[in-house]
């Protein structure tokens, strides 16, 4: 255990060592990277039963003490998974930023933002814990700024202002806890006793806290903006594993708590809400990094669906109802870091062949970027959860979880989880729609000849990196039936606080067996993709060469830009769902001879509802502040010791 977190540190020394080095650091930084998550991927594996635990600096005044169970050997797999795709990624695609930053302080903050995650999942301690959290945050933020674009110190802003609310919540909710369970130790959290209205309190806190972290509804509006943002191995990241490393803390801190049937609904419904409006607002990006942001929004949703049935399932007792909830929601959780780092990956190499973002002016990329496309189509089918693919067995297992709940007592309980198959059922219709990310960029003819004219494959570290998630994708769905022992392994060992003891033996395997059988599946969709051919064959239909020729245009000549651009996919859409967007539209007229500019951007309603007003009210509150910056360094002195003499008057009396 301690070796893995060494590698990652001494991959970070050595990167930032080499900063005079730019193609070095690239190579190295990035190798070293790579190699250090390997060899965690193998640790995490042969150890995912195990439970390990070692303190740092032992002897010393404060010791950070680091714990490890089934659970976060899990997640920790998952984070280094994705770390060893987007490392092997990065060793060619660092290289364009050579000129634009310091590749060695790239590849030293790539690792250390690896190392915090894997921190932040073994953390044991109050103190210990919300060091590393906002660590994490402050090495992400930095990796973003690592791009320079126009709008990458917005990004970060709202990023970070985001995460420091997020992170006073978390800070109260475990100071609250430590007060009832007597100490700091997390060890010491277990069946910790509280009175109701401060477990609710504590857990509205951990909501707000760690869910403004994991980008879930209606904390999302970051995501939209640091993603584009960022480098693309940093969002494949960013998006694929440090989401979920929140996740992993609110499960684990929830169930510290005396728990009601009443957490696990509203996660429910959270989970609902998140995967409705993540679909829906992704639905209307120009922007294809935007685009798979807001669909991180959606995925989120569909974890908090599982893990929300696995909470009410511990609440009201039922065990095995926890057991599917929580499979279903590990199970996507690792299945959505590969193929949304995937996605985000392909965006990275589209991105790096054709310098734009902006999916309306592409087309026809397929013939120039075989394996980008590859990698993008299989992503699709992962996100649309359509078998073969992994999406749709963690979803499948989603829908049988809520499916259980829903056949449980009390009305509101039937009706949260019918409406969450429901959200779950319209997401995975809307979400369909998404084809057009593939349709628009790889299909068809090229809209901008320039474009597509320059346009070639990536170099070949980048397609290692896409490959790596792509096989991912298939072996995680037609493997399902010997992943998912690995991860009840996991899940049972999760511990209870009401139970003092963990799910235990609580077998699932043998029944969602019986129920799904994914090489069954693949066999099946193969068979149908043959039938044609083989029917064609029997009919001996016209064998003749066909055709070639522009598709025919009302007697007009055919233009490329006669082409269906991402936004007409989802047009009616919009329409029917105005009210959830903000139109930014603006019409462009030159002189009377030139064509008239229509361009119609839908924003974020919330953005501009709840996020605006608040900053603005802070902006004008941090003026009017602004009478104490004096500028006199000794006046500055003085409010830090009346701070200091206030801290230990509080200190004094509550005490």
């Amino acid at each position: 255990m301690t070796t893995v977190y060494m590698l990652f540190l001494v991959s970070a020394v050595v990167s930032i060592l080499l900063y005079c080095a730019p193609k070095a650091a690239v190579k190295v930084g990035f190798g070293l990277s790579a190699i250090s998550c390997f060899y965690a991927m193998c640790h995490f594996v042969a150890n995912m039963g195990v439970s390990d635990s070692f303190a740092l600096m032992d002897g010393f005044l404060y010791s950070p003490k680091f714990a490890l169970n089934p659970l976060g050997n899990f997640f920790s797999f998952v984070v280094v998974f994705i770390g060893f795709a987007s490392s092997v990624y990065g060793m060619s695609y660092a290289e364009e930023y050579i000129k634009k930053a310091n590749v060695g302080v790239f590849a030293c903050l790539f690792n250390t933002f690896i190392l915090s995650m894997l921190l932040v999942i073994s953390a044991d301690n109050v103190f210990c814990f919300v060091v590393l959290w906002e660590l994490m945050t402050l090495v992400s933020s930095f990796l973003i700024i690592v791009n320079d674009g126009k709008n990458t110190l917005k990004a970060v802003m709202v990023y970070l202002g985001i995460a420091q609310i997020g992170a006073f919540c978390i800070t109260c909710g475990l100071l609250i806890t430590a007060y009832y369970a007597g100490s700091f130790e997390f060890s010491a959290f277990m069946g910790v006793k509280m009175p109701f209205g401060a477990s609710a309190a504590v857990f509205v806190l951990f909501l707000v806290g760690f869910g403004s972290k994991a980008g879930m509804w209606p904390f999302h509006v970051w995501l939209p903006q640091a993603h584009p943002a960022a480098p693309s191995n940093v969002s494949a990241l960013m998006s694929g594993v440090m989401i979920k490393v929140a996740l992993f803390t609110l499960v684990k801190f929830t169930l510290y708590l005396p728990l009601s049937t009443y957490f696990g609904l509203t996660i429910l419904a959270l989970g609902a809400a998140s995967s409705l409006f993540g679909v829906l607002y992704a639905l209307c990006q120009h922007d294809f990094k935007a685009l798979l942001a807001y669909h991180s929004v959606e995925n989120i949703g569909i974890i908090l669906l599982g893990l929300g049935t696995g909470i009410y399932g511990v609440a009201a007792g039922n065990l095995t109802l926890a057991a599917v909830g929580f499979l279903a929601g590990c199970y996507h959780v690792v299945n959505h870091a590969i193929f949304k780092g995937l996605l985000f990956l392909c965006a990275g190499s589209v991105i790096h062949a054709t310098h734009t973002q902006n999916m309306d002016i592409l087309g026809g990329l397929a013939k120039k970027m075989p394996w980008t496309s590859l990698g993008m189509f299989i992503g699709i089918m992962g996100i649309a959860a359509l078998p073969p693919v992994n999406g749709f067995v963690s979803e499948w297992f989603t829908y049988q979880g809520m499916l259980q709940g829903a056949m449980g007592e009390g009305t509101l309980v039937r009706y949260a989880f019918t409406l969450g198959v429901v959200a779950l059922a319209l997401t995975g219709v809307l979400v369909g729609m998404h084809l057009k990310l593939y349709a628009v960029i790889f299909a068809g003819t090229p809209r901008d000849q320039k474009i597509w004219e320059n346009a070639k494959e990536s170099p070949i570290g980048m397609v290692l990196g896409m490959i790596i998630l792509m096989i991912g994708c298939v072996g995680f769905g037609l493997g399902a039936n010997y992943i998912v022992d690995y991860i009840m392994q996991a899940v049972n060992s999760i511990a209870i606080s009401d139970y003092k003891a963990s799910l235990g033996a609580i077998n699932v395997t043998s029944p969602m067996g019986s129920m799904i059988s994914t090489p069954l599946i693949a066999l099946v969709l193969c068979a149908t993709m043959i039938l044609p051919f083989i029917i064609l064959a029997v009919m001996k239909a016209n064998r003749d060469k066909p055709r070639e020729t522009d598709p025919w245009a009302c007697g007009f000549k055919y233009s490329s830009r006669m082409q269906m651009t991402g936004g007409p996919f989802t047009g009616d859409l919009r329409k029917i769902m105005q009210w959830l967007f903000r139109a930014d539209k603006k019409v462009v007229t030159r002189n009377y001879f030139d064509a008239v500019e229509y361009h119609n951007h839908p924003k974020d309603i919330w953005w501009g509802m709840f996020y605006e007003p608040v900053i603005k009210w802070c902006v004008k509150f941090a003026d009017k502040l602004g009478i104490v910056q004096s500028g006199y360094t000794n006046v500055y002195t003085l409010y830090i010791l009346l701070y200091l003499c206030v801290i230990l008057a509080v200190s004094y009396f509550l005490v």
